[in-house]
């Protein structure tokens, strides 16, 4: 989970600005601990100093976080039932940060007609993530006891 993120400028000219640096704190949750991580980059984007991670759990989760952060999606789709309008449903894996929206707006497309069981897939390689939707709770169908 990213906290802050800081930048250090230089100004070379009135319409020239050169981005020296960068600073990120990143709270560890590879761990109980939570660490919070100072992570510094370089302009060209990569690791320059990395202070805070008490273990290697922790420095491998701050470097995948910056690199390509994931997430694991909890969300509800529409049923046809008016006793039991919203399905649960979350991703089968972690996917991409930059998914997450995309993925959002598909899910609010779905319109669950059939019973389901939890764990039962609702939707398949959800924007091409690799991932499924997976039902997290029963639901009976129409008129039944959700």
């Amino acid at each position: 989970m990213r906290e802050r993120s800081k930048s250090l400028w230089l100004i070379a000219s009135s319409r020239e600005v050169i981005k020296v640096s960068r600073r990120e704190i990143v709270i560890c949750i590879g761990c109980p601990m939570g660490c919070r991580v100072t992570v510094t980059l370089g302009k060209d984007g990569s690791v320059t100093t990395l202070k805070g991670a008490e273990c290697r759990q922790g420095q491998k989760y701050v470097l995948n976080e910056l690199k390509n952060p994931l997430r694991t999606l909890t969300a509800t789709v529409r049923t046809v039932d008016e006793d039991f309008p919203l399905l649960p449903v979350r991703s089968s894996r972690p996917v991409p940060k930059t998914l997450l929206q995309p993925i959002m707006r598909e899910t609010a497309r779905i319109r669950i007609k059939t019973p389901v069981q939890a764990g039962d897939v609702v939707a398949r390689n959800v924007q091409g993530s690799k991932a499924d939707l997976l039902a997290t709770t029963d639901w009976s169908g129409p008129g039944g006891e959700g």
